[in-house]
């Protein structure tokens, strides 16, 4: 009886680490940049399509990191939007529509250099929080 509690333990403690695993934010912004660069540079909107998959999958696990509290809403914010212009951006790949596909990567673009500002602290605050 006792060796199958310490089983059933032993089975059901990776589980729990799985649940409890952590979404790491900046690989997961690296991974994205990686492939917004590869979905812009794809010979074709067919061969951008795998790339665009990535990105919502990966905007998916970035909603669900944690953020600092006051700039939480302002970070949900951003990727709420970048997850509708992808949206935008597979209809326009899966249509064959190469200006489309490049007008809504290049505003995902400009999406992720706003919101990378929003994100950088200033030397006062640094200095006096």
């Amino acid at each position: 009886m006792l060796r199958l509690i310490a089983l059933s333990l032993f089975l059901l403690l990776p589980l729990a680490v799985v649940a409890d695993t952590k979404v790491d934010l900046e690989t997961t912004m690296k991974n994205m940049g990686l492939a917004l660069k590869q979905a812009r540079e794809a010979a074709s909107p067919q061969a951008a399509k795998p790339y665009i998959d990535q990105l919502i999958t990966l905007t998916e696990q970035a909603t669900t990191a944690r953020f600092a509290e006051d700039k939480a809403q302002t970070f949900l914010e951003g990727l709420r939007k970048v997850q509708l212009t992808l949206q935008s951006a597979q209809v326009a790949a899966s249509a064959g529509d190469n200006d489309k596909l490049q007008q809504a990567l290049a505003e995902i673009e400009q999406l992720r250099k706003h919101y990378h500002k929003q994100r950088k602290v200033s030397f006062w605050q640094l200095l006096f929080g």
